[in-house]
């Protein structure tokens, strides 16, 4: 299904890794990104971060799949964390796109942002979302 907002959704297998103190995220993949031009099909690529800071440190990407709207990355990514201050954190997860997707407007497709603290990491959780349109960020 496209998700509830028409927007695509995503695959991700979070975990928390205790002998080695990292959250493991794995971005399987994304189905049905929405084509809003047949003539601008777009190049996404997932981009993470671990909230509440947009720092370097924990900006995450993947691989940029040209001219696809299923793109399958199987990529995975890592944050050196403690479990309990995982547990205060949200994992930002947008789709965006290298092309002028939406003209002037923002490259992200759709984006979720999950709760690390509602699940449990300890062992490997696989989660289907539905991505949604960008949240409006506050300054």
């Amino acid at each position: 299904s496209p998700g509830d907002a028409g927007l695509g959704r995503i695959q991700l297998t979070l975990r928390y890794s205790t002998q080695r103190q990292r959250f493991i995220v794995v971005v399987h993949k994304v189905v049905n990104l929405p084509i809003h031009d047949p003539n601008n099909i777009p190049d996404p690529y997932v981009k993470l971060y671990l909230l509440p800071e947009r720092s370097k440190d924990s900006k995450r990407k993947t691989e940029t799949m040209k001219d696809n709207c299923n793109p399958i990355y199987d990529e995975t990514f890592d944050y050196v964390i403690s479990l309990g201050e995982l547990n205060s954190r949200q994992l930002e997860v947008s789709v965006v796109t290298k092309k002028g997707f939406f003209s002037s407007e923002s490259p992200i497709i759709g984006q979720v942002v999950i709760n690390l603290g509602e699940l449990s990491l300890t062992q490997p959780v696989t989660l289907w979302l539905d991505l949604q349109k960008e949240a409006k960020r506050e300054i």
